[in-house]
C-alpha cells in the first residue's frame, strides 16, 4: 500500500506543476527560556516600532500557514517546497511594508513610512495584508487549494470592522503578492524528460519501474524528473552550484564498496539484516522534507510564542532553506548523474568491481525516484531545514514527539535536537534504498552548510530606524 501511495505522487506531479506554475501531534519542550528574536537571533526586538510589532499575534500567520498542508505529499518535493517558500514569503513582505523590520524578498521596504501605524490600526491592517498575499499566492500556484483559501479569506477579513483598514490591508497584500510573482517571473515548469546516458556503470539509468515504461501523458520511457531544476534561480543562495558536494566514489573504491554492500543489506524489501528500528526510521521519514519541517516549525512559533513578524520571517527563512536545498541538491544530481542504487544492485556482476556482487531481483522498499542519486535531496533538504532551525532558536537542544502522519500514522519518535532531526531524516534514505551513504553523508553536510547561509544572509534586520 505504501508503494502504491508513494507512485501515485509521482504519477500526478506533472499535472499538479503544470497547474501551479501556469497561473498532528506535535509537542515541543525546548530546553531554553522563553524570549523574543531579533534579526540575528541573539538581540530583543528594541528597534523600530518594536511595542507595535510584539503587540501582533502570530494567528494569522499560522493560519495561513496550516492552510498551506492542502499541498503536502500531493506533488515531488521540489514543487511542494517551492509553494512553501512562495506563500511564506509573501505573508513576509506584507507585513514588512506595513511596518518594515525586516528587509522583504521581493518590494524595497527600506524607505517605507510606518508613522501613521499604531496599537489601534496594526492588527487588522496586518490580517487583512498576510491573508490577501497568502490567499492571491496560494490559489495562483496550486488551485487545490481554492476551496480551503476561499473560505479561510472570508473568514479572516470578516473579523475587520473597519473598511477603510480592510481596504487599505488588502492592497497591501496584493501588492506583495504581485511583487513576488513579478521577482519569481523567470521560474519555469517541472516535469519529466527522456533521460538516457548510456549504461556504463556508475551513470544514472531511469531503466527501473514504473519510470522504464511510458506513461502519456504523464512521463515517457525512461524518464527523469526536473532534469532543469539547477537552472532555476535560487531564492537565497549566489548561485545553484554554490553548496555542490565534492564528487561521489568510484565504483572500483572500497568506499563505494562498502556503501554497495549497506545499502543492498539495508535497504531492499524485508531485508532480513534490517532491524526494526532501522525499519521503522526508513518509513517513518519518507514524505517530503518541506511539510516535515514546517511542522516543527509550526510547534516551535507557537511554544515561543513568537509575534507575527518573528512567525513569518521564521517559516520563510526556513522554506528559502528547503527549496534552495532541492535547487542546489538537483543541480549537483545532474552535474554527477550517478547511478541508483535499484540500478546498481542489479548489474553489481557486471559493475566491474570485483567485489561487489549483484542481484537482478533486488527491490528498494519504496519506489526509487526518476532522478540520479547523488547528492540525496532528501538529507540535503533535511540537513538545511535542521541547521537553519538551530540558528534561529539560538540552541541545539529540544524534546520533541514526533509523528509521521502519512507512512506510519500512530508511530511516534522522541528527538532531543534539531540536529537528531536532520540526521535521521538523512539516514533513513539508506534504510529504504533509495541512497548510498555517500550520497546521504555529502547531501546532509553541504544543506547544513546552505541552512547556515540563509540563516545569515537572508530577510535581514532593517537597521537605523528611529
Amino acid at each position: 500500500m505504501k508503494k502504491q501511495v508513494n507512485i501515485f505522487i509521482w504519477f500526478g506531479a506533472f499535472v499538479a506543476l503544470t497547474l501551479f506554475l501556469s497561473c498532528e501531534k506535535n509537542e515541543l519542550e525546548p530546553e531554553m527560556a522563553e524570549r523574543p528574536f531579533g534579526a540575528d537571533g541573539a538581540e530583543a526586538l528594541k528597534t523600530y516600532n518594536n511595542g507595535m510589532i510584539h503587540a501582533y499575534s502570530n494567528a494569522t500567520v499560522l493560519a495561513w500557514n496550516e492552510a498551506i498542508k492542502a499541498v503536502e505529499n500531493k506533488m515531488p518535493p521540489p514543487a511542494e517546497a517551492r509553494i512553501y517558500a512562495m506563500v511564506s514569503l509573501a505573508m513576509h513582505d506584507a507585513l514588512n511594508t506595513i511596518v518594515p523590520k525586516f528587509q522583504a524578498y521581493a518590494q524595497d521596504n527600506s524607505g517605507v513610512d510606518a508613522s501613521g501605524i499604531s496599537k489601534d490600526n496594526i492588527g487588522p491592517l496586518a490580517d487583512a495584508a498576510v491573508s490577501q498575499a497568502a490567499y492571491e499566492v496560494l490559489v495562483a500556484l496550486f488551485p487545490g487549494a481554492q476551496s480551503v483559501a476561499d473560505a479561510l479569506l472570508a473568514s479572516s477579513l470578516a473579523g475587520i470592522a473597519d473598511p477603510d483598514l480592510k481596504a487599505q490591508g488588502t492592497a497591501i497584500g496584493h501588492a506583495a503578492a504581485t511583487a513576488l510573482f513579478s521577482r519569481r517571473q523567470n521560474d519555469f515548469p517541472l516535469g519529466f524528460t527522456t533521460f538516457n546516458l548510456g549504461n556504463a556503470p556508475g551513470v544514472y539509468q531511469s531503466n527501473y519501474m514504473p519510470w522504464l515504461v511510458a506513461n502519456p501523458p504523464v512521463w515517457p520511457q525512461n524518464a527523469a524528473y526536473a532534469v532543469n531544476l539547477g537552472n532555476m534561480e535560487p531564492f537565497g543562495m549566489a548561485s545553484a552550484n554554490q553548496f555542490r558536494a565534492a564528487p561521489p566514489y568510484g565504483i572500483n573504491t572500497p568506499e563505494y564498496t562498502a556503501d554497495y554492500n549497506e545499502v543492498k543489506r539495508l535497504g531492499c524489501t524485508a531485508c532480513p539484516d534490517r532491524t526494526a528500528e532501522q525499519a521503522e526510521i526508513g518509513a517513518f521519514w519518507v514524505e517530503n522534507v518541506s511539510s516535515s519541517t514546517n511542522r516543527v516549525a509550526r510547534v516551535m512559533a507557537l511554544r515561543e510564542k513568537l509575534n507575527g513578524w518573528e512567525a513569518a520571517r521564521l517559516f520563510a527563512l526556513l522554506h528559502i532553506s528547503q527549496i534552495d536545498a532541492n535547487i542546489g541538491s538537483f543541480e549537483g544530481k545532474y552535474y554527477y548523474n550517478y547511478w541508483r542504487p535499484i540500478t546498481a544492485v542489479r548489474a553489481g556482476d557486471s559493475d566491474g568491481n570485483d567485489q561487489t556482487v549483484g542481484d537482478v531481483a533486488w527491490t528498494p522498499t519504496f519506489t526509487t525516484p526518476p532522478t540520479p542519486d547523488y547528492p540525496s535531496t532528501h538529507a540535503y533538504t533535511g540537513g538545511a531545514g535542521s541547521e537553519l532551525l538551530k540558528l534561529f532558536f539560538r540552541t541545539d537542544k529540544v524534546s520533541l514527539t514526533t509523528t509521521s502522519p502519512y507512512y506510519l500514522p500512530g508511530v511516534e519518535r522522541k528527538m532531543t535536537s534539531f540536529t537528531q532531526i536532520g540526521h535521521e531524516n538523512a539516514l533513513s534514505r539508506i534504510y529504504i534504498g533509495y541512497h548510498f551513504r555517500k550520497a546521504v553523508e555529502e547531501g546532509e553536510k553541504m544543506g547544513r552548510q546552505l541552512g547556515a547561509y540563509i540563516y545569515k544572509n537572508s530577510l535581514p534586520e532593517i537597521k537605523n530606524k528611529k
